[in-house]
């Protein structure tokens, strides 16, 4: 039986991990950093949302520049590129400071996230894609239930600048471990991959485009008010925290199951994932006023959410076979939209219908993503049938 190459997923889960947690964590340390430029948190948001928009802006002409690099140069360009931009980011004296260190996050994060997919594809037997591919993502579940809290938690004690400097470090460190365990192989332009520009133009992998996009999109529609859905669920600050934590570690046992049954049942294991979310995010518009209910609903949609990087990175490799590295920056890059267009969709629902009406119109987006499932042969499963 062949063995993962265990050295290399570790050190690059550990690169999402930190990378996850030097995305996100300026979402729930927002009152602090806004408080230290003097800006309010609406203002302060565009940290959040000028990082994704860069990436989803840039993701796929930089993995078409990089084509000509090894996996492992350009891995560790982007690591150390993010150790830059955290460290910049914690020392930044004023705001335009700080959003240029973000900017220059957003670059780097937009290389990493399009390459580490498919180099670790690249490192495995195809018929272990799914799991290789679930040992990162464990990364980013673990980011979102242990990253993020500890981060929030020692930032309120020490400040938010520590938290980041000390990602930062971590970061440099990850860019010479990948350098050094990962394999060497040749730039993907000289293993005749199909040029990235001309790979994203294909139907299949358009499909699995759309699809993540509209799936986050629903998901980032309500997860990025999150706090606001509990509170009016009655969750109380210690109660919420619980209950996030109750999320992550959900999130874990998704990426799990997605490990076991992606290289098999892939198609299967993507519904019950959606399936999860939609029903997590329908019971709260429909009975989310009791905290049990809301406590509840945010476990189950972690279930579910936990195994959908996993399942969708998986379906884009297999997507465009002939290169992976276009597969992976396209799910990059509709991640990124999903979670751009989320915040603005869910701050206008939020203003206009409320929290049940975020959690309604976030569950139908992706009740629509998901029922494109059933039915037509999902993109990238012709030569993958499914038992």
């Amino acid at each position: 039986m062949t063995s993962l190459p265990w050295p290399f997923l570790g050190a690059a889960g550990a690169a999402v991990f930190a990378a996850i947690t030097t995305e996100v964590l300026p979402v729930s340390l927002l009152p602090q950093i806004s408080r230290t430029f003097g800006s309010s948190e609406s203002v302060g948001g565009l940290l959040v949302f000028a990082y994704a928009v860069v990436v989803a802006v840039t993701c796929i002409p930089l993995t078409a520049l990089s084509m000509r690099w090894s996996r492992r140069r350009v891995l560790a360009v982007a690591l150390a590129g993010l150790s830059l931009s955290s460290i910049g980011f914690a020392l930044a004296g004023r705001y335009e400071v700080a959003l240029a260190a973000r900017f220059v996050g957003g670059l780097a994060h937009a290389a990493f996230f399009s390459v580490v997919f498919a180099a670790t594809a690249a490192a495995v037997p195809p018929q272990l894609v799914g799991r290789a591919v679930a040992v990162i993502s464990a990364g980013n579940a673990l980011g979102v239930a242990l990253g993020i809290p500890v981060g929030t938690a020692v930032g309120a004690v020490v400040g938010w600048r520590w938290v980041f400097g000390f990602v930062g470090l971590a970061l440099a460190l990850l860019a010479v471990i990948v350098s050094v365990v990962m394999p060497a192989t040749p730039p993907p332009a000289h293993q005749g991959h199909e040029p990235v520009l001309t790979a994203v133009r294909g139907r299949a992998i358009l499909r699995v485009g759309a699809l993540v996009a509209l799936l986050m999109l629903g998901h980032y529609t309500a997860y990025t008010y999150v706090s606001v859905l509990m509170a009016d669920a009655g969750l109380g600050p210690l109660a919420l925290s619980a209950a996030l934590f109750g999320y992550g570690v959900a999130g874990v046992a998704g990426v799990l199951v997605a490990a076991a049954t992606a290289d098999r049942h892939l198609t299967g294991t993507l519904r019950t994932a959606g399936v999860l979310v939609v029903v997590a995010l329908l019971g709260l518009w429909a009975l989310g006023a009791s905290p049990l209910v809301g406590a509840a609903a945010l476990v189950v949609w972690g279930l579910g959410f936990g195994a959908l990087p996993t399942v969708v990175q998986t379906l884009a490799l297999r997507s465009a076979p002939t290169a992976p590295d276009a597969g992976s920056a396209v799910v990059n890059s509709a991640f990124n939209v999903g979670i751009a267009g989320g915040a603005l969709v869910g701050a206008q629902l939020l203003a206009t219908w409320g929290s049940r009406g975020v959690a309604l119109t976030a569950g139908l987006l992706v009740a629509g993503s998901v029922l494109t499932l059933f039915g037509a042969r999902p993109p990238g499963q012709r030569a993958h049938a499914e038992t």
